[in-house]
């Protein structure tokens, strides 16, 4: 195994596991919300922590899911077009794209560490409810999630750039068997 394939193998390993593990949030957070519909309408007493809980447990979900969904290929594209392309020309665009999104992360990734880091200096709390969690661990999750994707954007744009210099090498998603993750 050369170690492009490694490297390719090991950051899809990471953003599968980040992936999984994240999933158990949706769990989590039906659970809550299902707490909080039958307290609120059945016991009409609703609780001051469901609303913002879930919402957390939401965002915290969605920002964690890029790296995993990026790794599956599973973002929207204009397929329409696209998928007539010959293979370099679809490397060219994925070129293109993953460069472009990968300046836009960086400047994304900055932008939230420091909005995690200014919550984490004035110990924020959330003015949102009566219950008042800790904002910073939320806030942190954001740059750390897009660490996870702005690894992945690499892998895929080493990919795309071994493609479109005809580069041969085993691409570990390749390999894989072909079942519904």
């Amino acid at each position: 195994m050369s170690g492009i394939t490694k490297y390719l193998a090991v950051q899809d390993t990471i953003s599968d596991y980040v992936g999984k593990v994240v999933s158990w949030i949706t769990l989590v957070l039906i659970l809550v919300l299902l707490y909080e519909v039958a307290m609120r309408y059945w016991f009409n007493s609703p609780t001051a922590w469901g609303h913002e809980l879930s919402t957390m447990l939401f965002g915290a979900l969605g920002v964690f899911a890029g790296s995993y969904t990026l790794r599956d290929q599973a973002h929207v594209r204009s397929e329409v077009i696209y998928m007539f392309f010959p293979p370099r020309m679809k490397a060219v665009c994925d070129v293109i794209v993953y460069v472009l999104s990968l300046f836009a992360f960086l400047v994304f990734f900055k932008m939230s560490f420091d909005f995690a880091y200014e919550s984490w200096k004035m110990g924020e709390i959330s003015s949102k409810s009566t219950w008042q969690p800790v904002l910073y661990p939320i806030k942190s999750a954001i740059p750390v999630a897009l660490a996870f994707l702005i690894l992945q954007n690499v892998a895929e744009l080493v990919r795309s750039v071994l493609k479109l210099f005809n580069v041969e090498f085993d691409d570990p998603r390749e390999l894989e068997p072909d079942t519904d993750r």
